[in-house]
């Protein structure tokens, strides 16, 4: 077996085992998205993805798919601008204060995403900072809400959700737009002509101060020019409701054609 394929079976086993371990407590997602890149000169190229998540137990359940277009161009040989539009489709799941009512439903995203990335290079070490400005959209959404009745067997603890006749009731979600600001120094390094290597550390701000970081470890695998493969194993420490995502181990699988 050639030593570049051993890498990226013992990098794969790595994650497996150390999510398996850590997702006991925290949530846990599978990751995966599908990307197209079109170059049109030196300097413009354009993007389009499809990216499906998955949350509670890895294939347990559909937490979120998107799909986006993009554009990046090359100021200098050390900094790239780029913009995108991305329409998230998310599985919300609500529940009230008192815990006894909760709603779940699908709902719209719309995103816009304008990024400067500034990189350089020290040999075969890749190091880049990117700052990416990111709003979100919600439209207003109304849904129905249900109760969830308390267990029989111990009434400070709630059951099962149980929906019966006439205990459900309308609820309208109002439109909300929030601005955040998202910061990420990479890490990588061009191990053999395939695979290359990378740590990272992204945060996100918003308007109450930070939200979340995520730290991240994986490894691009260019197996042609023209096919890319991205495995890595993500870390998120969320520090308030962020979008309703809490702390979460990722494993994640991406996949680039180029031409």
């Amino acid at each position: 077996m050639r030593k570049s394929t051993l890498i990226g079976v013992s990098f794969a086993i790595s994650c497996l085992s150390l999510t398996s371990a850590k997702a006991q407590s925290d949530d846990f997602g599978i990751w995966t998205e599908t990307n197209i890149e079109k170059k049109i000169n030196q300097r413009l190229t354009l993007e389009g993805g499809l990216e499906l998540r998955t949350r509670d137990d890895g294939f347990g359940e559909l937490d979120r798919w998107s799909v986006g277009v993009g554009a990046d161009y090359k100021l200098t040989d050390w900094l790239k601008a780029g913009v995108s539009y991305s329409l998230l489709d998310d599985h919300n799941h609500k529940v009230n204060s008192s815990g006894k009512k909760y709603s779940d439903y699908w709902g719209l995203r719309h995103r816009l995403n304008a990024t400067l990335t500034l990189s350089h290079q020290f040999g075969d070490l890749s190091v880049s900072l990117r700052e990416r400005w990111q709003y979100t959209y919600r439209p207003e959404k109304t849904v129905d809400r249900y109760w969830n009745y308390t267990d029989e067997d111990d009434d400070a603890v709630y059951g099962e959700p149980v929906v019966k006749s006439g205990a459900t009731q309308t609820h309208t979600y109002n439109g909300k737009a929030k601005s955040k600001w998202r910061n990420r120094l990479q890490l990588k390094y061009k191990l053999t002509k395939q695979w290359r290597p990378y740590v990272s550390a992204e945060s996100t701000v918003g308007g109450s101060g930070l939200d979340k970081i995520r730290y991240a470890a994986g490894t691009e695998w260019r197996v042609t020019k023209q096919h890319v493969l991205d495995l890595y194993y993500l870390y998120q420490h969320s520090y308030k409701d962020d979008d309703d995502e809490g702390n979460r181990h990722v494993l994640g699988i991406g996949y680039t054609f180029k031409f």
